[in-house]
């Protein structure tokens, strides 16, 4: 992928829509659960420009988002997010040859990004109990459902679909 002005600056609406949307617009469920749509762009930027911009969308929306909020940067969380816009990237439109690529593409990201390796770094830096990451599947399935709705109509929309 050649990456133009154009790309870039997309790719950095998306980072910072995802940071938006992560870090000031969640619900806090518990201690150590929320929900948002931060990985809406992400999932959006690697679906439609590819695996490489998915990755550094994610990475760049995580690494930014740490240091305005003022998280400890978690590198197991950042590969995470970088995880979620490669793999979202590598079933999309540029990617693997599947029918259903979307919902590839949004399953792919949630179960090893946000299930398996975000909650591999809560575990491991936060200490964060077994049970309450089991919370995140299910959190994740509906949220996931929800961004894979999203983005199927963004992209079916005709005044949208021009914008990106």
């Amino acid at each position: 992928m050649k990456f133009n002005t154009r790309l870039l600056v997309r790719l950095a609406l998306f980072s910072a829509i995802s940071l938006v949307l992560g870090k000031y617009l969640q619900i806090p469920v518990g201690d150590s659960i929320r929900i948002s749509f931060e990985n809406l762009t992400i999932i959006l930027a690697g679906y439609l420009y590819g695996p490489l911009c998915g990755a550094l969308c994610g990475t760049v929306a995580d690494l930014v988002g740490c240091m305005l909020v003022g998280y400890a940067i978690n590198p197991i969380i950042t590969f995470g997010a970088a995880a979620i816009g490669f793999l979202s990237g590598l079933f999309g439109k540029h990617g693997i040859a599947a029918k259903s690529k979307l919902w590839l593409s949004v399953v792919a990201a949630h179960t090893v990004g946000s299930v398996v390796i975000k909650s591999a770094g809560l575990y491991l830096y936060f200490a964060t109990p077994l049970p309450v990451l089991a919370l995140r599947l299910p959190t994740y399935l509906i949220v996931g459902t929800l961004e894979y709705m999203l983005i199927r109509f963004f992209i079916n929309h005709r005044g949208l679909r021009e914008l990106l």
